[in-house]
């Protein structure tokens, strides 16, 4: 950790300053800080998850599991930043849901053991239930949801819900909660300012949640793009180039240059076709029958249909169709998809819905669109910096690594270029570290 005097050029990176670990037990009202305590620290972001978890690993010699007690009703307050006077601190609230790991140590006289927490929206949704009637567009669905179910600690001026263009009319179903409710809603809405579709997306952030499409978190996410640079000693230097990273000028960034090397990089995946070919990324086709009109429709899906106009990291499609054989595959839907519906409803001046679940409308784009998330995806590290976050845009530079140093240009396009931010692990113990799972929707090269 840093020592006092925070905010120094010549600290080293990784330096972070906690100003606050404190335990609260909402049963008795005892409190305990644990900022002496704790071992490591980890908090966890998934743009695929509606709350933040995290771990704390604590070394106690005062036996707090039953002192306290610890039985799983406490709040946990955290405040941290990375150790720079430019940078606020985080402030975030978790409820601990479980403790263990539980060892004795060596001596009898302390004992470890891992609190495990979520975010407090994440807390209450567990016990929180619908079961009533919403209409118009989803994105009010989404804030009624949050104003009936949740205190305004928990989402208010947290809450960023993207507009939609939408209207329906559900009775949402009384065995889901508020998440789930959501979670469903994200598969029916549209997005407001374009004609081009793009998926609905529900996440927690440590900066609160969020309700947008792909579109709008890349859009968000590409305004401030932070740069980083892979590298190693045995790598020669690279040429000047434009699409060289200089770590000498970062850009706007607040960080020195030192927090914009990567320490460690490992790539997860790059393509999968069989995958692609399965679950619609090539082309798809949905059988549709009507229970009520006694039909069956079928529509057909194309990559090409949307890859044009879709926001997207990355520059090229899935499938190439210079191949000679891509009519064997794009001659028809290479997935096939089968669902009953009863699409429609009661039409009124005052209820303007024909279509009341928009499958044939939605279901193969965002089949699609849902399976290239993770096109490519590689898993970085760097020194901690408390601004990061899921939904941010990132751009890699990688050098090219291969042995004919002749032949070798500034960069690899297909591990370098820009990632959006889709899992992210804040780690604190005798440094602050980022790990951070990037990806893109379409292929590098």
């Amino acid at each position: 950790m840093a020592p006092q005097d925070h905010g120094s050029n010549i600290l080293k990176a990784g330096d972070y300053k906690l100003d606050k670990l404190v335990m609260h037990s909402l049963s008795n009202g005892s409190m305990v800080e644990l900022s002496s305590l704790y071992k490591k620290i980890e908090i966890y972001e998934d743009l695929f998850s509606p709350y933040i978890t995290g771990k704390i690993f604590v070394e106690d010699g005062y036996n707090f599991p039953e002192k306290f007690p610890i039985t799983g009703q406490e709040k946990i307050e955290i405040t941290f930043k990375s150790d720079l006077d430019n940078l606020k601190p985080l402030e975030l609230v978790f409820r601990v849901y479980k403790l263990d790991t539980h060892q004795m140590g060596e001596t009898g006289k302390v004992q470890r053991y891992v609190l495990h927490m979520m975010s407090e929206g994440g807390y209450f949704n567990h016990s929180q239930y619908c079961g009533y009637h919403v209409s118009g567009p989803v994105s009010e669905m989404v804030k009624t949801l949050f104003k009936k179910h949740f205190p305004t600690t928990v989402w208010e001026d947290r809450l960023d819900v993207e507009d939609t263009k939408d209207n329906y009319s559900y009775v949402l179903s009384g065995a889901y909660t508020p998440f789930k409710a959501i979670n469903w809603l994200c598969g029916k809405a549209y997005v407001s300012s374009s004609e081009e579709y793009s998926p609905f997306l529900f996440y927690e952030t440590v900066n609160g949640y969020r309700f947008k499409s792909l579109s709008k978190i890349i859009e968000d996410g590409s305004i401030n793009i932070t740069k980083y640079l892979y590298t190693t000693g045995n790598m020669r230097s690279m040429p000047d180039s434009t699409e060289r990273t200089d770590m000498s000028k970062i850009g706007e960034s607040p960080l020195p240059a030192r927090y914009h090397k990567i320490q460690s990089l490992e790539e997860l995946g790059r393509f999968d076709m069989a995958h692609n070919l399965m679950n619609g990324v090539i082309s798809s086709r949905l059988a549709v029958h009507d229970l009520l009109r006694k039909e069956q429709r079928v529509q057909d899906f194309f990559e090409s249909q949307v890859f044009t106009n879709m926001k997207k990291l990355g520059e090229f499609n899935h499938f190439r169709e210079t191949d000679p054989e891509a009519q064997r595959v794009l001659g028809k839907g290479a997935a096939f998809f089968y669902l009953p519906s009863t699409p429609y409803t009661v039409h009124t001046d005052v209820n303007g819905i024909l279509d009341n679940t928009k499958v044939e409308s939605l279901y193969l784009k965002r089949k699609y669109h849902m399976n290239t998330f993770l096109t490519q995806k590689l898993s970085v590290e760097v020194f901690g910096d408390n601004r990061r976050s899921v939904g941010d845009v990132i751009h890699l530079t990688v050098p090219k690594m291969q042995s004919d140093a002749a032949f070798q240009t500034d960069v690899d396009k297909n591990l370098g270029g820009e990632y959006l931010v889709t899992g992210l692990k804040h780690t604190l113990t005798d440094t602050y570290r980022v790990k951070m799972e990037l990806s893109r929707n379409c292929m590098g090269v």
